[in-house]
Formats: structure tokens, sequence, C-alpha cells
């Protein structure tokens, strides 16, 4: 929340402490006070407006403290498996760590009775389906349409801008990762034309052995957040309970899929619970992966021939979680592997391309994992915003012409784009907060440095400023896993 010219609460807390300090010997007589206070009056003052990579020294030091008194309590350890206290004879549950403790896994059906997964997050209360998506790639496509698609997810979100949306969030997350011989196998057979002559089906079957080390694929998923606190009665009318929840969920997911569709991304199916545990503990621990895809591949051979898999595909919900993980203050170590999150602390300031975060998903030698959250606002909401927006910047102005001061071009750039989203909001547009969150994994600790320098590099490109997120990589890491968890409180 913002009290005065865009400051915080405690910054504007830290900027009336410094002017008290500083006037009060002025104001008493007491003038020698000042070689005593001043210099606290500056540090305060400091503290509220000097910035070291984008954040106030304040917001630093509150970081740091949080940091380090986690540290000290061995908060940022995390161990389960043969680490975890027995349970006695209660089955394994999900033991995430983290922010991602109190998630759980529900399960549900859709309108075919086709079973899919719900997380559920009681103290948020969310309740989150994740489906596995595909897109027609833009580059692939002649401009008008590609113009079409981009219209059509404005669409989208605009359809979700309405008063007490029970959609409180969607996210977008894509991981690249290398290819593996089961995954090549598995897509092989689901594709393998029964009438392909002999010869052929061998010269591919050859190929796999050498293709997956040249090769990368990429995992796209979204993620639709159901707020339980906005559909009460709606939940209570469905039956109540987190069974009626899911049948909510359910209701809304499948009124939006045609609406993703018209935007190009083709919904290819909701995952289960032992998908998604397999699509957690890939991200904990890529070494399983290859595992994984081979299971699969022998489940999918197994179920093409008419038998029944002697392991389903997947994971049990209870091995989602890593064996061991640690937070560190620039990175994460989560079991073979270490990570890096950043923010994107400022995208592009011109106008770009729809396809400028290709330099992002680009597929690399190392793991990366892109999450795009949009949590979409109420037009009651996003007024309140724009006119807190509009207000900071014309008060700063005014208050600059005041005192004589020249205004900046960025300043005033900043003042119309207030205006163009009030004026826009005015005529019937939706409004969204969002960001974006990019995780850099590497199994050799050695390549961190330059896994992190690509990243970087490609992000520059397109005018993308990414921040490390010191202190809270277990939090960015979390992130980045299709999880639904939400933005963090605006400022």
């Amino acid at each position: 929340m913002h009290f005065l010219l865009g400051l915080s609460g405690r910054r504007a807390a830290l900027v009336g402490a410094a002017t008290f300090l500083g006037l009060e010997p002025v104001a008493s007589g007491h003038i020698a006070r000042l070689a005593l206070v001043g210099p606290i009056a500056a540090l305060l003052a400091a503290c509220a407006y000097t910035r070291v990579a984008g954040r106030t020294l304040d917001e630093w030091m509150i970081t740091v403290v949080s940091y380090n008194l986690l540290r000290l309590r061995h908060k940022t350890t995390f161990l389960s498996g043969a680490f975890a206290p027995g349970r006695g004879t209660e089955p394994p549950r999900l033991d995430l760590p983290g922010v991602l403790a109190p998630l759980r896994i529900l399960t549900a059906q859709d309108g075919t009775d086709l079973e899919f997964a719900v997380l559920h997050h009681p103290h948020n209360r969310t309740y989150t389906a994740v489906a596995t998506v595909e897109s027609i790639g833009l580059g692939l496509v002649d401009p008008d349409r590609a113009e079409s698609m981009v219209a059509a997810w404005g669409e989208v979100l605009a359809s979700l801008c309405i008063e007490d949306q029970p959609i409180a969030r969607v996210q977008f997350v894509s991981r690249t990762m290398p290819q593996t011989v089961g995954a090549l196998r598995s897509w092989h057979t689901e594709h393998l034309d029964p009438a392909a002559p002999l010869a052929s089906v061998m010269a591919n079957e050859a190929l796999l052995t050498t293709a997956a080390p040249a090769t990368c694929r990429r995992q796209t998923w979204v993620a639709i957040s159901l707020d339980a606190r906005r559909t009460a009665t709606t939940i209570r009318a469905a039956g109540g309970g987190e069974s009626g929840a899911c049948r909510v969920l359910e209701q809304q997911v499948r009124a939006l899929r045609p609406l993703l569709a018209s935007a190009g991304i083709s919904v290819t199916g909701w995952v289960d619970t032992r998908e998604l545990a397999e699509i957690i503990r890939v991200g904990f621990d890529p070494h399983v992966a290859e595992m994984l895809d081979h299971r699969r591949a022998e489940a999918v051979e197994q179920t093409f021939s008419g038998g029944v898999p002697a392991i389903p595909a997947g994971l049990d919900t209870s091995l989602a979680g890593p064996a061991a993980a640690r937070a560190s203050w620039s990175s994460y170590q989560h079991d073979g592997a270490v990570s890096v999150t950043y923010a994107v602390h400022a995208w592009p300031i011109s106008p770009v391309f729809a396809t400028s975060l290709a330099a992002l998903l680009a597929d690399t030698v190392h793991r990366r994992s892109f999450s795009f959250v949009i949590e979409p606002l109420g037009p009651r909401a996003a007024q309140k915003a724009v006119m807190v927006e509009k207000t900071k910047r014309e008060v700063s102005l005014r208050l600059r012409s005041r005192t004589g001061q020249a205004a900046s071009a960025t300043e005033q750039v900043e003042l119309y784009r207030a205006d163009a989203q009030d004026l826009a909001h005015a005529t019937g547009s939706g409004l969204a907060r969002f960001t974006g969150y990019l995780t850099v994994t590497v199994v050799d600790p050695t390549e961190l440095a330059d896994a992190c320098a690509q990243a970087e590099a490609g992000a520059a490109l397109v005018g993308i400023e990414l921040r490390r997120m010191y202190g809270a990589q277990d939090t960015g890491f979390a992130m980045t896993l299709p999880v639904g968890l939400g933005l963090p409180v605006r400022r």
C-alpha cells in the first residue's frame, strides 16, 4: 500500500522519523543535538530512498534479518524420506519443503469420469488444477494469425477480470530439459503406425539410442486456481467441503478450456495425482527423470499390447518431494541438483513482438523453468489500483513543479501510461497483476555460473531485467513449479 509519494508504510515511517529527528533540535532550540541525531536521521532517510540492486536498504535489512533468523532456527534445511519421522500406521503423505509444505493433493473427476489431481492450499483456501498444454508456435504462423491469437488471449484475460471471479490466478509454467531415451521411446510407441515397414521401425529404434543426447524437450502446463472464499455459496450448493470445491473447480476449468483453445492453447489433458507427483519430483531431482520416462514408456507399451502395466506411470504422491533440500543466500540445493531463481524485475519498456519470451524459453543444455503468474483484478480493485498509480504520478509531478524542479521524461511517460490505463479501464478493458520467475538448474555445480550467465544474457536481449532472489531462493524455486502459488502482497 502506498502512503506518501509512492512510499510504502514502512518507508513512510522511516522518512517521518528522519524528519522528526532532524527538525526537533531546531524547534526546541537545542541545536547541539543535531550532532547526535543528525547522522541517525540521515541513516533513516538513506534506508528509505537508497536502492541497491533494485531494493531499498530497509528491504535488504528485512531480507537479511529474516534469512538469518531462519538459518539459525535450521529452517533453511529440509529433510524427508529416510530422515522423516515415522507416522505409525498412517499412510505416507505429501511432504514438501518451505512454502509448499501446506499443499495437499486431492482427487476429483471431470465430466467424463476421468480422475484429475487438485492441489489444495488450506491457508490460502485455494484449489488448483493442472493441465498439460500444447500451443501453436507464433513463429510458425503468418502475422495475421499470430495477431488474432494474441487478441484472443487478451479476451481470455478480460473474461477473468469480473467482480468476484472464482478464478484467483492462472499460472503458465514452461520447463526445458535434455531429452531422455525413455521419453523418445514413449512418444515413438504412441505414434507408431501398426502398418509401418519393419525396416523403418528398426531404423527409428536405432536412432533413439543416439538422438537423446542431442535433443531437448519442453513441457508446458497451466495451473488454474479457484478461490474458495469468493465461491463459498456455490461450493455449499455443490455439496460443500473439499468435494464441493472440486466440483466447482471442474466447472470453471471446463468453461475456460474453449477460451484457451481460441488463443491457440490446446489442453491435452488434466494431470492425475501420479502425473502431478512426477512433475514436482522431476523439478527437485532431475536424475529421476530418465527412470520415470522408462517407466512411462514400458507402461505405454504394455497398454498398447493389451496388457496391464506392472508399474503404472508416474509416482505415488508421498514421493513427490525431495529427500533433502537446503536454501543458501544465493542458490538452492535439492537432491542431486543446484538451482538459481530470478524474478522478472522489469519487463520491456518499448513494444516487443509476442515471441519475445523465446529468449527465456530457448532450448539449452541447462534445465530451465519459466513461470508466468497472472492474477486478474475485479473492476473495483482495478479502479483503485489505477487511481493510486495515477495519483502518485500526478502528486510527484506537482510537487516538483512547486519546488522549481524539472520533471524527467520518465516521470511524464509514467503519468501518460497511468492515464492510458485509466482510459482503457473506463472503456471496458480488464486489469491484472502479473510477474515472471525463471529457475536455472544444473546437476554439476561448476556449470551454475555459465547457466546463469546464459539466462541473464538471453533476458537482456529482449529488454527483460532479471533480479536474483537473494535470501529467498527456496520460495522462488517453488514459484516455478505448477502448483498455483500466489503473488506477493503489493507494497
